[in-house]
């Protein structure tokens, strides 16, 4: 098996144990929200009602995927992952248990698929995050294309199988097996024995990882598109899974082995997108053009349906629309993947998933409540309206940049010979570099600045500002801020090669032979009597000016 084969990964065992798991455990969701979706029905519930199951199950994404994603990062990932399992099976027992007894009314249904849903925001984001951990460099192109084979799988079997079992076994009995398999998911991630990873000192605590995310977020223009774009698309594309149970169970009235077939259309179209389309089109076109190709297929698809009410055009809509789910979301979240540091690649994770799954959510409201007052035509065409606005706004924020991006760790280091060295919870720390830039450089240097102020920002430091003297035109001072010493250090440490560049840009336009002065200081205002006043007991009023080694080392082989 060539490296390159979408299933190289698969010879690793532990791997392909929990690949298995996690596909047995996707196809068993898949085939309960058929289940719940026919009891829905059931029930007498309206197209309001029928819309909102769409929201129950998207919104604990976004209210539990990033604080889930922090936990991960300080917590054993095998616990959360059998925790949150676990928790699944104990939502689908809770809800068997209602469907035997017939006390399950439409707000109880909704309120346990809502509840499952958090077991599947928790576990989402430690899924991605173990798989560098089990797999080889090698291995890990494959391993990350399998997951979204595994999701594809998973909507295809699952309500094709939950279509197929629910008039044998009806509802009650279908849920209750589908409880045990979560058991039997928990024990082969069990069989899993994580490596241990040594800790550095320097680990963030739950707040401190939270915050983090937030800035990094806040100040990385790169992400800011590409989450924008995820937002833009999920609103779109949200109507699918909203509204299909709609148009099959009340307008053209479809058995359950007919609704799942229309679901499992949706899963084939996202597996040929992935297996077929996209392997064809990246030779081929930009990331932005797939996208741009595949919004405008939604656009077709969506106004479609707002006129076509036969179950064959309708398979053939839900096909295509799964089709453009996989290429855009697929070159979405590899742009992503492309341009996250390692330290954060997580949390943003988690940030697409809150933010995505978010939007789905509000997304199904809107829609739902459209044809609770605008009827189900006008509703798609407007949906159609919102893609062909999206197509337009994809080409003024593209994602073509992300190939481009170098996210490689590269430390900065502007120390470590210091005559006093603070704790690691001592802080606030103060850091100044001062450049003295001849007049032909100051606009190239203000430009660079931009993007060093950016990135002081978003890897940890709280406050930044670039000064001019006046008394020396042409002499700079960068001032950054940090809350502690400890977080200055993974500021350096967390530097990616692209980060460094800019820096090394910006260091290199220093004037004459001398290099820019760095230098670090620690508040004292704690070891005063009065802000302002004296000292009293330990100073750590000592500063140092300090060029940086490695920059002036690049400074002096770009010289030679």
């Amino acid at each position: 098996m060539k490296s390159t084969s979408t299933w190289f990964a698969l010879r690793n065992p532990v791997f392909c144990r929990l690949w298995l798991a996690s596909v047995l455990s996707g196809t068993v969701v898949s085939a309960q929200d058929i289940a719940a979706t026919w009891l829905m029905h059931d029930l007498g519930a309206s197209s309001l009602s029928l819309s909102l199951m769409a929201t129950a199950a998207s919104a604990p994404f976004f209210l539990f995927t990033l604080p889930a994603g922090a936990i991960a990062d300080i917590v054993n990932r095998r616990a959360v992952i059998v925790s949150a399992v676990v928790w699944q099976g104990a939502c689908a027992a809770l809800l068997a248990v209602g469907a035997w007894a017939r006390v399950v009314n439409s707000n109880s249904l909704l309120a346990c698929i809502f509840a499952l849903g958090i077991g599947l925001a928790f576990g989402a984001p430690v899924w991605g995050a173990i798989v560098p951990d089990i797999v080889s460099k090698e291995e890990l192109p494959s391993a990350v294309t399998l997951g979204g084979v595994q999701i594809n799988l998973s909507g295809i079997v699952g309500p094709s199988l939950g279509g197929f079992l629910l008039p044998l076994l009806l509802a009650p009995l279908l849920i209750s097996v589908n409880a045990l398999t979560f058991l039997v998911v928990a024990l082969v991630i069990l069989q899993w024995r994580p490596r241990r990873i040594q800790s550095t000192g320097l680990s963030e605590n739950f707040t401190e990882s939270f915050i983090s995310s937030l800035r990094y977020a806040r100040n990385s223009r790169r992400m800011k598109i590409i989450l924008f774009r995820n937002i833009l698309f999920a609103l779109v594309i949200s109507i699918v899974p909203a509204l299909l149970p709609v148009i099959a169970l009340r307008e053209l009235q479809l058995s359950p082995g007919q609704l799942g077939l229309v679901f499992t259309c949706v899963g084939v179209g996202s597996l040929a997108g992935a297996v077929i389309a996209l392997p064809y089109l990246r030779p081929r076109a930009s990331a932005n053009a797939i996208t741009s190709i595949a919004m405008a297929t939604v656009a077709v698809v969506l106004l479609a349906m707002a006129f076509i009410r036969q179950v064959p055009a309708l398979m053939v809509c839900a096909t295509l629309a799964g089709v453009a789910w996989a290429m855009v979301g697929s070159e979405i979240w590899v742009a992503g993947q492309r341009v996250m540091p390692g330290w954060v690649r997580g949390r943003m994770n988690s940030f697409q998933i809150v933010l995505g799954q978010g939007t789905m959510a509000v997304g199904a409201i809107v829609w739902g409540t459209g044809v609770a007052h605008a009827g189900l035509d006008l509703t798609f065409a407007a949906a159609a309206a919102v893609a062909l606005a999206g197509l337009a706004i994809g080409h003024r924020f593209s994602i073509n940049f992300a190939t481009e991006a170098s996210v490689e760790a590269a430390p900065l280091d502007h120390l470590h010979d210091l005559p006093v060295v603070p704790k690691d919870d001592d802080g606030p720390i103060r850091i100044t570099i001062e450049y003295a830039i001849a007049s032909k450089d100051r606009d190239q240097f203000r430009i660079l600045m931009q993007e060093v102020q950016a990135t002081c920002r978003r890897n940890g430091a709280f406050q930044c500002r670039l000064d001019e003297s006046l008394d020396r035109p042409g002499l700079f001072c960068l001032e950054y801020i940090v809350s502690t010493w400890a977080v200055y250090l993974r500021q350096n440490m967390r530097m990616t090669v692209d980060e460094t560049k800019v820096f090394k840009k910006a260091w290199d336009l220093q004037a004459g032979d001398s290099e820019p002065i760095v230098r670090h200081f620690l508040s004292t205002q704690k070891f005063m009597h009065l802000p302002g006043f004296g000292f009293s007991g330990r100073t750590f009023a000592d500063t140092s000016s300090l060029s940086s080694p490695s920059l002036a080392a690049t400074r002096s082989s770009s010289a030679s």
